[in-house]
C-alpha cells in the first residue's frame, strides 16, 4: 500500500468517524434538561417569548427546558455563563442585538460574538418607531427635521435609554445627515424617557414598536415613522425612514438564539429544526404579534450573515459618532 492511498484511507476513516460521533451527538440530545439563558429580568418581552418557547421545545424533546434569567453588565453575565457551558447543545442563550453591540461599545468585553457563539436561529427582528408628543404641532419627519433648523443654535432634545443604544445612533445619524443641532438625554429605562416624552420635556425619541403602538393608541404620542427596510404590521399608516427619503437607518434589532462555539453541528441543526417548528405555533406567533416583532426564522447560515453585516454597520456608526462606553 502506498503512502499516498494510506493517508488517503486514515482521512476517509478519520471523518466517518466525526460523521458518526456528530450523529450520535444528535440522536442522543437532548440527554438531560436543557438551559435556555436569557439575560434580562424576568416578565420582560424577552421572557414572553423564551418560556412559551421553552414549552414547546419541552413537550417536543421529552426533557426540561428551563427558562434561567441573568440580568446585569449589558447582557454579558448571561453571555460569559453560556460561553463557558458545554458545548453540547443543553445550554441555549437567548439574546438581542446587544451581542455584537457591546464588545463594539464597551471596552475589555470578555468575548467575541463571531468565534465564542454559533449562531441558531433568528427569531425576529424589531424595528424603532420614531415618536413625539401628541401635543407637538409635528407631523412628520420632514417637519421634524424643519423644526429642528429654525431653533439654530438651541436645537431640540431627543432622548433614550442609553449611550450607544440604537436609538441614540439613529438620532445622531438624522440630525448629522440632516444638519441640525440636537441635544442627548439619556435615561434609566423606557418608563422615565416615555413620561418625559409624552409631557412634552422631549422633542422625539425613538421607542421600541410595541410601547410606540400602545402610546399612539391612547393618544399621548405620534409616530412619525419607523426603522428598517419595510412597515411594522401593527403600525401599517407608518411609513419607514427608507420610504421618506431617509436612507442609512435600515438596520433593526433583533431577537436570537446561540449555543457555545464548538457545539456539533447536527446538534446545532437539530435545535434549529425544531425551533423553527415550535416558532410555527399559532400561539407563539401570537406573542410576537403582541410584542411587536417581525417573525423572519432565520437558521444558523443566514443569521451568522446577518450578525456579520449588523456587525460592521454598528461599528462604522459608533466610530462615526466616537460613541464609546468605558
Amino acid at each position: 500500500m502506498t503512502s499516498n492511498l494510506r493517508r488517503a484511507l486514515m482521512a476517509t476513516a478519520t471523518g466517518l468517524c466525526m460523521l458518526a460521533t456528530g450523529t450520535a451527538f444528535a440522536q442522543d440530545f437532548p440527554s438531560k434538561a436543557v438551559t435556555i439563558i436569557v439575560p434580562y429580568q424576568a416578565g420582560g418581552g424577552t421572557d414572553a417569548i423564551a418560556r412559551p418557547l421553552a414549552s414547546k421545545l419541552s413537550k417536543k424533546w421529552g426533557q426540561p427546558v428551563v427558562v434561567e434569567n441573568r440580568p446585569g453588565a449589558n447582557g454579558m453575565i448571561a453571555t460569559q455563563t453560556a460561553i463557558r457551558s458545554e458545548p453540547d447543545g443543553h445550554t441555549i442563550l437567548y439574546h438581542l442585538t446587544g451581542i455584537i453591540q457591546n464588545p463594539l461599545l464597551l471596552k475589555n468585553v470578555a468575548y467575541d460574538p463571531m468565534k465564542d457563539v454559533i449562531p441558531v436561529f433568528q427569531i425576529g427582528g424589531q424595528a424603532l418607531a420614531l415618536t413625539v408628543p401628541r401635543s407637538s404641532a409635528v407631523n412628520s419627519l420632514d417637519q421634524l427635521v424643519t423644526d429642528g433648523k429654525s431653533k439654530g443654535d438651541r436645537g431640540l432634545i431627543y432622548g433614550t435609554v442609553g449611550v450607544g443604544h440604537s436609538s441614540h445612533i439613529w438620532s445622531e445619524l438624522l440630525a448629522s445627515e440632516r444638519k441640525f443641532k440636537a441635544t442627548h438625554a439619556a435615561y434609566k429605562g423606557t418608563v422615565p424617557l416615555v413620561i418625559d416624552l409624552v409631557s412634552g420635556r422631549l422633542d422625539w425619541a425613538f421607542i421600541a414598536p410595541n410601547e410606540a403602538l400602545i402610546r399612539t393608541n391612547d393618544n399621548t404620542l405620534k409616530a412619525l415613522t419607523v426603522t428598517g427596510t419595510k412597515r411594522v404590521k401593527q403600525l401599517p399608516g407608518v411609513a419607514t425612514m427608507h420610504e421618506l427619503g431617509y436612507p442609512g437607518f435600515e438596520m433593526v434589532g433583533w431577537h436570537g438564539l446561540f449555543v457555545p462555539a464548538g457545539t456539533p453541528a447536527t446538534v446545532v441543526n437539530k435545535i434549529e429544526v425544531d425551533v423553527r417548528e415550535a416558532m410555527g405555533d399559532p400561539e407563539i406567533q401570537k406573542i410576537l404579534d403582541t410584542q411587536v416583532v417581525d417573525y423572519t426564522g432565520y437558521g444558523s447560515a443566514e443569521f451568522g450573515k446577518v450578525m456579520r453585516n449588523d456587525s460592521a454597520g454598528w461599528a462604522a456608526l459608533f466610530k462615526r459618532f466616537n460613541i464609546q462606553i468605558n
